[in-house]
């Protein structure tokens, strides 16, 4: 416990006072023996240790009520985030998340959720005596020495980022620290909104969590002070790519909401090289993905711009920005062992459509691989048997990079197997019947709905002849029997399909369904992503951070409130050389907290204090005078109590007969 006025505390002696004055009263009387009273010291003697236990209760009284006073005059703080005895810690390591999502504010004139937690904290440790403090910022990932709490809210490593934060590699980060130096009786303070995202729930550090605090050379306290974790209205834009074909410029964005009530009719700005326009885009669920394309004009061959939000109560979350470079094309590759077969035309057609002059496809054979320039392609077919060896490391490789590759049944039986997956049996539906479709992923995958949810045409897909798919990967949709017709596998960077059946009159009506054609072209697209990736970085990351001689320059014309801030937050930006849209991580758009059961899997058997200021901004430390004036009360009555006399004639002393009244 601390206190606001600790030199008061002095005043305990006077608790002394009650015991001196019984001692003092002890000596002012002198025993004298007299023979008429021996009878009845005899028949009270059996009373005297009650009498006793009495006297002592009433002097306990006294002297707690006075210690009590004293205790409410000094002003004592406690409180759930602090705790009885926090006015003893030496050291406090301060986790600080400094994530997007920390800046949502409730509502207009109100300070975010980091400025707000800053504040508090800043009160708390004042309040406790100003013990040290080492603050870890989510953004630098340092430790720095903070002279003074009532700085702490001003300090540039405590203001808004767009990075996003590693709440188990900070938890490690302060752990190492404690273990270095042992600065004697600490408390590691984490201070975050529970975002999932920058909780990482899945990461196994966790585990180096628990036993790096349960083996720090003292017993030290996690206290999580978890920043509002209600759900508030909020809207947020991510970019999921951006890439330029011909003279125009594609753009795939994404808008998320806290709360899915109904549908919102929302506004867009798009700045395209100065040039601003405006665009109503509806919400109807949580989420709500749509493409944008601008066109570029002739002559224009490099540029940048930004998508914003309207202002709400998050302005970290309500913008997005993009650059490109000059135009090139989109090549891709057919591998086939018969490359002249109907299947592998109507492939081509797919990876090079008709009217589609920037797109290129590619048709070898299986000994024809070395002429694949992997570093330009952007979709690789395979209509072979799985290859291996250097063939296979080179794929491998490519989809590691962010390329895109799309596997379809060969006509030769398979037997190698490439990510874990391999081909299976070659099967054929019984006379005069299909194989039919059965359930498969609307919201994600080739397959998923086009674009205000149009569905596409799965269920008209009529098959003859298929071949199993083996192994372990996420099935995108099924036949009606259960067995897979598509399955996706993602690793690195790139993406993996295995497509059950092929666009031949043999096989199916693949081809009057069109559905080849849309996983190939949406594979492009994401295969020509990487290609693009040069104009492109996340907030925080490396490749966002100036080299060498760079000096950085701003490029956008989207506001921004801190200038100082720029090497963590979203922008175009001119690194030297480099022209480098920067973005937030697309997992800080997610509204999903980590909750308390949550908190206790992550954690384990770790002893942690979790406060929450969802309900309440005074709970942090609070004053508790008034407890001990109760305390004051409490003793003083009870002392009147053990005072009261019996009135005369109701408590008979014990052995003395009471006389009876004769006529």
């Amino acid at each position: 416990m601390n206190f606001l006025v600790p030199a008061l505390l002095w005043g305990l002696l006077a608790a002394a006072i009650p015991v001196i004055i019984h001692l003092l009263n002890r000596r002012r009387f002198r025993t004298v023996k007299w023979a008429a009273t021996t009878f009845l010291l005899k028949a009270s003697r059996e009373s005297r240790g009650k009498k006793r236990l009495k006297h002592i209760l009433i002097l306990a009284c006294r002297a707690l009520a006075i210690a009590a006073l004293i205790f409410a005059v000094a002003r004592p703080l406690v409180g759930s985030f602090l705790g009885w005895g926090s006015g003893s810690v030496e050291t406090v390591v301060l986790v600080l998340d400094r994530s997007p999502s920390m800046e949502i504010r409730g509502a207009d004139g109100q300070p975010s959720q980091r400025e707000a937690v800053l504040e508090r904290i800043a009160t708390s440790l004042k309040s406790m005596g100003e013990p040290r403090l080492v603050l870890i910022d989510s953004a630098t990932r340092e430790m720095q020495d903070v002279a003074s709490p009532e700085v702490l809210p001003e300090l540039s490593s405590t203001q808004s980022t767009d990075t996003q934060a590693d709440i188990p590699g900070l938890l490690i980060t302060a752990i190492d620290y404690l273990q270095e130096t042992n600065p004697g009786k600490a408390e590691v303070w984490l201070a975050s909104d529970l975002q999932r995202g920058d909780w990482k729930t899945a990461d196994n550090r966790w585990q180096a969590v628990q036993s790096g605090i349960e083996n720090l050379p003292t017993k030290t306290k996690l206290r999580i002070l978890a920043t509002d974790t209600k759900k508030r209205q909020n809207l947020s834009l991510e970019m999921v790519s951006s890439r330029r074909i011909d003279s125009d410029l594609f753009l795939d964005l994404k808008l998320s909401r806290a709360e899915t009530t109904g549908d919102a009719s929302v506004a867009l700005t798009f700045s395209l090289n100065g040039a601003r326009t405006s665009e109503r885009i509806t919400i109807t669920g949580q989420n709500s993905r749509f493409q944008k394309r601008l066109s570029l004009g002739a002559g224009n061959t490099s540029g940048h711009g930004w998508v914003g939000l309207t202002s709400d109560n998050n302005p970290r979350d309500n913008a997005v920005f993009f650059a490109y470079g000059p135009r090139s094309n989109v090549l891709s590759y057919l591998v086939s062992d018969a490359p002249t077969n109907q299947a592998a035309r109507f492939l081509h057609r797919a990876a090079a459509p008709l009217g589609f002059t920037r797109q290129e496809c590619q048709v070898l054979t299986p000994v024809e691989t070395r002429r694949i320039d992997w570093s330009r392609a952007s979709l690789i077919i395979w209509q072979a048997a799985i290859p291996k060896g250097a063939v296979a490391s080179e794929i491998l490789q490519f989809v590691e990079g962010g390329g895109s590759l799309l596997f379809v049944p060969p006509e030769i039986e398979s037997s190698e197997s490439i990510f874990g997956l391999s081909w299976g049996e070659e099967q054929t539906a019984p006379d005069d019947q299909f194989f039919i479709t059965g359930p498969w992923v609307p919201d994600d995958g080739p397959w998923a709905h086009g674009t205000n949810a149009i569905p596409l045409p799965l269920k008209e897909l009529r098959a003859v002849k298929r071949r199993k798919i083996d192994g372990e990967a996420a099935i995108f949709a099924e036949w009606d029997d259960k067995s897979p017709l598509l399955v996706r596998y993602l690793t690195g960077k790139g993406t993996v399909i295995f497509m059950g059946t092929l666009p031949d009159d043999r096989w199916s009506n693949l081809e009057f369904t069109a559905l080849h054609l849309v996983a190939a072209q949406r594979l492009i697209q994401k295969g020509t992503d990487r290609l693009h990736s040069g104009f492109r970085a996340v907030a925080g990351s490396e490749k966002a951070e100036t080299k060498n001689d760079e000096v950085r320059e701003r490029l956008d014309t989207f506001e921004d409130d801190d200038p100082s801030q720029e090497h963590y937050r979203a922008g175009v930006y001119r690194l030297g050389e480099r022209v480098i849209a920067v973005n937030r991580k697309p997992a800080e758009s997610s509204p999903e907290k980590v909750t308390k059961e949550g908190l206790k899997e992550l954690l384990g058997d770790t002893s942690y204090s979790l406060f929450s200021d969802e309900n309440s901004r005074d709970d942090l430390v609070k004053e508790a005078w008034r407890a001990f004036l109760i305390a004051v009360l409490v003793f003083l009555i009870t002392e009147a109590l053990l005072c009261l006399q019996p009135k005369p004639g109701q408590t008979p002393i014990k052995g003395v007969t009471k006389p009876v009244s004769t006529p």
